[in-house]
């Protein structure tokens, strides 16, 4: 698989809210980094789970991807904007209709066909602003 289509299948995955297709796009030890949290999430059923929380937090999540670069290196870059509405209680946040529109950007590390590390990389200042506004 070309480095651009494992980004159109995880995106595309992503937008079914499939979190299963989107894990086994990972290694089975694959990792997947939230920068903005500070968190990773390492293996398929970790990546899965962790996105499972978000779609029933955010059950109208939508990724539209932007700029897709890809290096000779295994490595694929991917700005975004995701929209969605905040839908159920996430931690001490009320669910209000919350509407987020958030830019970002997925680094993917691929080995073989398969995503050996990725990243998440948004705005955490901007994701709380719109949830408190």
């Amino acid at each position: 698989m070309k480095l651009h289509g494992i980004a159109d299948v995880l995106y595309g995955a992503y937008n079914l809210h499939d979190a299963v297709a989107v894990a086994e796009l990972y290694h089975a030890d694959g990792t997947h980094e939230d920068i903005a949290m500070g968190h990773s999430k390492v293996g398929q059923t970790a990546i899965a789970d962790g996105l499972q929380k978000f779609f029933g937090w955010f059950p109208d999540a939508h990724w539209t991807p932007h700029v897709v670069i890809a290096d000779p290196f295994g490595s694929v870059t991917i700005t975004y904007l995701l929209t969605a509405t905040l839908q159920a209680q996430m931690g001490r946040t009320i669910a209000r209709g919350q509407r987020i529109s958030l830019r970002g950007a997925h680094v993917l590390h691929v080995r073989g066909r398969l995503i050996h590390s990725s990243e998440d990389y948004w705005d955490a200042a901007t994701f709380q602003k719109q949830l408190n506004a």
